[in-house]
């Protein structure tokens, strides 16, 4: 539920029948991340999203697909594809301010693997490039796997 001083966009569309949400599902291996910053890329310049936003959302939407396939489900470059899935879906919400913001959910049904506490490890590092790329991240992990949700830095209208 958005807090009170947002509504959700929805699929209403607002401009010329642009989707206000996109919902992507897709395999567990390495052509989906590719296939996410196409489809992320095309939806936020449909809806008006600056370039130098949307570059960093797709980046941390890549980033996000990636580690469900690598670390979620452990597929490998050069594993078979898996028949596992991954779910990104996106909704744009406008504050009272008038101010817009994409809010991003990344989902996957795999294992989750907490970053390493070693300094020099690279385990860990998607986190701070994702956190690098947005406003706020979150982990939600259990036994029915991990959900990310990325929230972007607020943008004009």
């Amino acid at each position: 539920m958005p807090p009170s001083s947002e509504r959700q966009l929805g699929n209403e569309p607002t401009r010329a029948g642009v989707a206000q949400t996109l919902d992507l599902v897709l395999a567990a291996d390495w052509i989906s991340p590719s296939v996410a910053r196409d489809r992320v890329r095309v939806w936020l310049k449909a809806n008006r999203w600056s370039p130098a936003h949307t570059d960093d959302l797709v980046l941390a939407v890549n980033e996000a697909v990636s580690n469900s396939i690598e670390h979620g489900y452990q597929v490998g470059p050069e594993d078979p594809p898996s028949t596992e899935m991954v779910e990104v879906h996106g909704v744009i919400r406008r504050a009272e301010t008038g101010a817009r913001h994409v809010e991003f959910t990344v989902r996957d049904a795999g294992t989750w693997q907490p970053p390493s506490e070693d300094r020099h490890s690279t385990r860990g590092q998607g986190l701070r490039l994702m956190r690098a790329c947005v406003e706020h991240v979150t982990v939600d992990s259990g036994d029915d796997g991990t959900t990310v949700t990325l929230h972007s830095h607020p943008v004009p209208v």
